[in-house]
């Protein structure tokens, strides 16, 4: 099941990036998104451990590009979306290929992808959310941001080391 869904992960980020870099006019861009999800598709059949964070950097660093040419939003994080769930699920099924015969490799995968859809979902409704609501924010809540993320990552930090 992960398998099909990292292939389809990666026809949607390659697909949405090519398309928004294609109805803009870049058609040679395009080309080049689809010749790199092919690559990538081809990576993934050889068991190419390398070729996943290579067409996750580029992928982002094309949906980044994309951004900065006023290309649709929502395109390009379908794009990055689809290239971050490809590269992990590449990674837990490189994984899963090293499970031991006693380990439940469906019931694996079905957590696997439930995580993975709640961090989705998740991220999706933070990303509407911040396209939705425009705030200003003053240099102050600037910092108590800057200072209240300090702080819980500091705590998580902290969290971790005592063993979670």
């Amino acid at each position: 099941m992960a398998f099909i869904a990292q292939f389809i992960a990666l026809i949607i980020g390659t697909g949405a990036l090519a398309w928004a870099y294609y109805d803009a006019g870049g058609v040679f861009p395009a080309l080049g998104l689809v010749l790199l999800g092919l690559f990538w598709t081809l990576g993934l059949s050889q068991h190419w451990t390398w070729v996943p964070a290579l067409g996750l950097f580029l992928l982002t660093a094309a949906a980044g590009a994309g951004l900065w040419l006023d290309l649709p939003f929502g395109w390009m994080l379908a794009g990055v979306l689809g290239a971050l769930l490809a590269y992990d699920l590449a990674d837990f099924n490189r994984r899963l290929r090293f499970a031991s015969k006693g380990d439940n490799a469906t019931l694996l995968e079905r957590a696997h992808l439930f995580r993975l859809a709640i961090l989705l979902f998740i991220g999706l409704g933070l990303s509407t959310v911040a396209i939705l609501v425009q705030l200003q924010f003053t240099f102050e809540w600037l910092a108590f941001l800057a200072l209240a993320g300090a702080w819980g990552v500091s705590m998580l930090v902290g969290w971790l080391r005592r063993g979670g």
